[in-house]
């Protein structure tokens, strides 16, 4: 799952990184991989198309989204 999580950031989102730049554990925001609003949403997106979940608004929270360890968790919660 990170793998692809990974090719999705890489492949799709506007963030300038190659594959090797950073992993699971990079943060997505701020120190990070530094994602605005707006480069979320796209993601947002992309991960309910490609993994066919429908995230509810209240998850939608920092915590859920801070690297991509969390994000493989929140996509596992909603497949169930």
């Amino acid at each position: 799952m990170i793998d692809a999580l990974k090719q999705l950031v890489v492949e799709k989102l506007d963030v300038n990184l190659s594959y090797d730049e950073f992993d699971q554990t990079t943060p997505l925001f701020e120190d990070g991989l530094a994602m605005d609003s707006i480069v979320f949403t796209e993601f947002v997106l992309l991960l309910e198309k490609t993994f066919n979940v429908e995230f509810e608004h209240d998850s939608l929270t920092f915590e859920n989204f801070y690297n991509l360890e969390k994000v493989s968790q929140i996509i596992a919660k909603h497949s169930s």
